[in-house]
């Protein structure tokens, strides 16, 4: 569930500093509650099973193509 202005799955890749709080925003404290690690938790985001399956390469393009729009929007306005 993607679509070309860097949004997956009702997440706007832009909002997330680094692909760790991409990754987080999916984790809830139940899971930690269980899981008992933040990055088993991370790595079953990542894979998939929890979440979405964007992966670094990809939320990395996307966040830069967005910042990248976002500057070219921001100049065209002066």
């Amino acid at each position: 569930m993607e679509d070309d202005s860097g949004v997956f799955a009702g997440e706007a890749v832009e909002e997330f500093r680094t692909y760790e709080d991409f990754l987080d925003s999916q984790i809830k404290p139940l899971d930690l509650f269980y899981l008992e690690d933040q990055e088993l938790a991370r790595q079953l985001v990542e894979l998939g099973h929890k979440g979405s399956s964007l992966e670094r390469e990809e939320f990395e393009t996307r966040k830069a193509a967005a910042e990248a729009s976002r500057l070219a929007s921001g100049s065209q306005q002066k």
